[in-house]
């Protein structure tokens, strides 16, 4: 398994968690909006992960690159579930974070 196969799979785990522990009775569209934005962002992230693993690209600009890519988490499933836009907001900056953590766990 490579480095960014652990990743994706610390990434994976930490959105479940971060599903159940705040939007409980939404963690199947949180999932589903995670996916989403894991699929639209994995060039980049195989990419990043790649670079920050070289010691190529800083820890720094490796959160700063996700931070910037907060705006590719659309939230579609949970949008039309109703949640209120400071929830989707903190669910996204949240989602952003465990990107982070995720990788600084495996790399």
């Amino acid at each position: 398994m490579s480095k960014f196969d652990d990743f994706i799979a610390a990434l994976e785990d930490g959105v479940k968690r971060l599903a159940k522990d705040t939007l409980k009775g939404f963690e199947t569209q949180a999932l589903s909006d995670a996916q989403a934005f894991i699929a639209k962002c994995k060039k980049d992230l195989e990419r990043w992960t790649e670079l920050l693993t070289e010691g190529r690209l800083s820890k720094k600009d490796f959160c700063d690159l996700v931070q910037a890519k907060k705006d590719l988490a659309e939230l579609h499933a949970l949008t039309n579930a109703g949640l209120a836009l400071i929830k989707l907001d903190q669910f996204r900056t949240a989602l952003m974070n465990v990107v982070i953590e995720a990788a600084a766990k495996v790399l």
